[in-house]
């Protein structure tokens, strides 16, 4: 299904392009039942897509050089992201689109709104977003904004904000981590802490550059949240009421089907970028000194907070942006303090370019989002999340559960 997937999205889009550029044109009935709409892209994103499938053909047939095939590549782009990305996106999608559809953005986006507004700047609705990430898969948080986006429910600037500081490693993301560091009995501790990095992160990322800058427009009629007061019971009977206004006439089958239809091209229109994007990094990882040499700079800066195995860490950090998988069990092996801290720090870092960073680019191209704008992010994001995790590690380490 994966590889159908990304070999009919480069055709597509190859179709789309050569339409769309007047290379050669289909008939207009043609181009309405292909829906060439969905696969136009830039320049940039055919040719990912089209060596993503010529990459993604490799896998599937086992054909190609050892340099890609090892499980080192391989295993992690075709037997990791892309199973997970095909799986989660489509079946997420029936239940999200299911819950949007039958008013729970409303009903969310009420309750959330005297929190998410002040703290964030942000719309309540997009706290089902961040609830999505967190439960699921950042994935479906991308999709969730997505299908807000085109209904007027986010400016350019909310998007930027959602997907770069709420569309964090999942509860099963962490448990991975903790698990594979022998830290497991700390489990809660560990969410917890990561829970305060991460909001904290947010509120100090969303007022500086470049978040800052991202201009408040719309790409279609703006639906903006009216602002509200009253008591706790107030917001509670407005939020069923507008649930309830929302979802009426909707039909649950027909909101699901639609939702399977929607994440199924959504899937299909990223992961050949995925492949492609995954594939180039992972090499350069396992057979250059790329990012080990990039994180030199950032060593002394983790030696002065106190965090032990300094070099590795930094490594790591620097390799999450590479894969967060990848750069997170770099730092097996290390002192519990450092294990800690990299749990929170490289799930906190969010654009990594093995799959969020060019999947937010791919989805979001009428923004646009930018490859300088994921690395300034992830640049920011970094820098903001040490002294933070740094703090936290230090508070676990001092009630001696570390």
């Amino acid at each position: 299904m994966a590889w159908l997937m990304v070999l009919g999205s480069a055709v597509l889009t190859t179709v789309a392009e050569f339409h769309f550029r007047e290379l050669y044109s289909l008939k207009e009935r043609t181009a309405e039942r292909l829906s060439l709409e969905l696969w136009e892209t830039n320049t940039a994103f055919w040719a990912l897509r089209i060596v993503g499938a010529a990459i993604a053909t490799g896998y599937f047939f086992d054909i190609g050089p050892p340099l890609i095939l090892n499980s080192e590549v391989a295993g992690v782009v075709w037997g990791t992201l892309i199973l997970s990305i095909v799986i989660i996106i489509p079946l997420g999608s029936v239940f999200v689109n299911m819950l949007i559809e039958c008013g729970a953005l409303e009903f969310v986006g009420t309750l959330a709104r005297p929190i998410m507004q002040p703290l964030f700047g942000l719309p309540g609705r997009s706290a089902l977003d961040g609830a999505a990430s967190w439960a699921g898969s950042f994935a479906i948080g991308f999709y969730v904004t997505r299908k807000v986006f085109e209904r007027g429910g986010y400016n350019k600037r909310e998007v930027f904000i959602i997907c770069s500081c709420f569309g964090t490693g999942s509860i099963g993301t962490i448990g991975v981590f903790a698990a594979a560091f022998d830290l497991i009995h700390i489990f809660p501790v560990i969410l917890l802490a990561y829970l305060v990095a991460i909001v904290v992160a947010a509120v100090v990322t969303i007022r500086i550059p470049p978040l800052s800058r991202v201009p408040e427009e719309y790409i279609t009629e703006p639906n903006v949240e009216p602002n509200l007061t009253g008591s706790v019971g107030g917001y509670i009977r407005l939020a069923i009421s507008e649930a309830m206004e929302e979802s009426r006439g909707t039909s649950s089958v027909r909101a699901g089907w639609k939702g399977l239809i929607d994440g199924i091209v959504l899937t299909a229109t990223i992961t050949g970028t995925v492949v492609a994007v995954g594939t180039l990094v992972l090499v350069s990882y396992h057979n250059t000194q790329l990012f080990q040499i990039i994180s030199t700079p950032l060593e002394p800066v983790i030696a002065a907070f106190g965090i032990p195995d300094a070099d590795v860490v930094a490594s790591a950090l620097i390799i999450g942006f590479a894969d967060m998988y990848v750069g997170a069990l770099t730092a097996v092996g290390l002192a519990p303090m450092a294990k800690f801290f990299v749990i929170l720090v490289v799930s906190g870092q969010i654009l990594f370019l093995a799959a969020s960073g060019p999947m937010m680019m791919d989805m979001f191209t009428d923004i646009p989002v930018r490859f300088r704008d994921v690395v300034t992010i992830f640049v920011t994001r970094t820098l903001v999340l040490i002294p933070i995790s740094a703090v936290l590690t230090h508070a676990v380490n001092l009630v001696g559960l570390l």
